[in-house]
């Protein structure tokens, strides 16, 4: 007797044959399978993408149109003069008031610093100026007093040696009448005509007159000696004097380095030089920042610039001060009017960043845009942009190249 099948798609025959297996139903197909027309849409689908990513660069420069004549066209970005920011001395950084991406005003506070070593020495410096004009002043009233003494001095002596040269010559005159006396007596006593002792008189009048002669001249020559004394102190005085110009180039020398002692502690207060944002912050609060340290950079949003690079074959159509037009993605339809600020006297290589080798090895040369305005500050540094060089004045500006 045939045994029943338990499989549900098996059925039973009891025949002379034995057990027969009948076909169960199909097993289930796959959706996409079921639908071979969305297969094959979605392939092809895939096959194109490929394509298109594998022929894009070149049907974008197939399919870009040429600049129009007179006019030169390239892309780059915007970029900014930097200012960098370092204190004169090290300090701590107390506080900051600003971050990264922020506008900043000319004279504003970006950073207060403090260091107490740095205030320890403007004290010092401040203590040694104060010393040196105590000792100006003391050396103004000695050289004032000696001036005065000194002037005092020749003058007494010049009116000594001026009063003991008249009795010299008064005396030198006596001596002569006296001894023309003596002479005239002797005479007249050889003659009998008047007594020997008339004679002797006259020959000691004349002895006394020599005698006075002698202490004019005495005192003529001491007189020289106080007046060249006197005159010692007028080179004591210009001893003084040099002393005290010395004194006065040492306080005049003190008062600079008080000065920049001053400009280190007010330094300590970094203030913005111009109108701009701030691009980096390398410090935080807390930190001891050393002398040259950068704190900030900034960029000065007014005086921007457009980098482009032109190849050696049209470099001699560009000069400075043509006429520039520049685009920007922000904002497509409206163009900001520049001029040619610098052109490289230096071939370069292409920068890395184009695609091709033979685009790598062409030679080019920097030229910088700059920006005649940046109104309500639209324009910020890194933004991409495209740049027309008019070198032809009658070629109309285009809506956007």
């Amino acid at each position: 007797m045939p045994i029943p099948s338990t499989r549900p798609d098996v059925a039973t025959n009891g025949g002379a044959h034995g057990t027969l297996h009948a076909p169960g139903p199909p097993p289930p197909r796959r959706w996409w399978r079921r639908l071979p027309s969305v297969r094959t849409a979605i392939i092809a689908l895939v096959v194109l993408l490929a394509a298109g990513l594998a022929v894009g660069p070149r049907l974008k420069s197939w399919l870009a149109a040429p600049p129009p004549p007179g006019l030169l066209v390239a892309s780059g970005r915007i970029e900014g003069r930097v200012t960098t920011l370092t204190p004169k001395s090290s300090a701590w950084v107390n506080a900051l008031h600003v971050d990264e991406g922020e506008a900043v005003k000319a004279g504003q506070v970006l950073a207060t610093l403090d260091d107490q070593a740095q205030r320890e020495r403007l004290r010092a410096a401040e203590a040694h100026v104060n010393a040196l004009i105590d000792r100006l002043r003391a050396a103004d009233s000695q050289l004032d007093m000696t001036e005065r003494q000194v002037t005092l001095l020749v003058e007494q002596s010049s009116t000594s040696r001026q009063e003991a040269e008249i009795r010299l010559q008064r005396a030198r005159f006596q001596a002569e009448q006296a001894r023309r006396e003596g002479e005239r007596a002797d005479m007249l006593v050889a003659r009998e005509l008047i007594a020997p002792q008339e004679a002797e008189r006259a020959r000691l009048a004349s002895r006394v007159a020599d005698h006075l002669e002698r202490e004019a001249q005495a005192a003529l020559a001491t007189a020289d000696k106080l007046l060249a004394l006197a005159h010692l102190g007028e080179r004591r005085l210009a001893i003084m004097r040099a002393e005290r110009a010395a004194l006065e180039r040492e306080q005049q020398q003190a008062r600079a380095q008080l000065d920049e002692q001053r400009s280190h502690v007010a330094d300590f207060t970094i203030r913005s030089p111009i109108d701009g944002r701030v691009l980096t912050r390398t410090v935080e609060r807390g930190e001891r920042v050393g002398d040259g340290t950068p704190l900030f950079t900034l960029v000065d949003l007014d005086r921007l610039y457009v980098k482009i690079y032109v190849p050696e074959p049209s470099i001699g159509k560009v000069a400075l001060g043509q006429e520039a037009r520049v685009w920007v993605d922000a904002y497509p339809g409206r163009p900001f009017a520049a001029r040619v600020s610098r052109v490289s006297q230096e071939a370069e290589f292409t920068p890395k960043n184009v695609e091709t080798r033979e685009e790598r090895v062409k030679l080019v040369f920097a030229v910088e845009i700059a920006l005649a305005e940046n109104p309500d500050g639209v324009l910020k540094p890194g933004m991409p942009a495209d740049a027309a060089i008019r070198w032809q004045p009658d070629v109309a500006w285009p809506a956007r190249p």
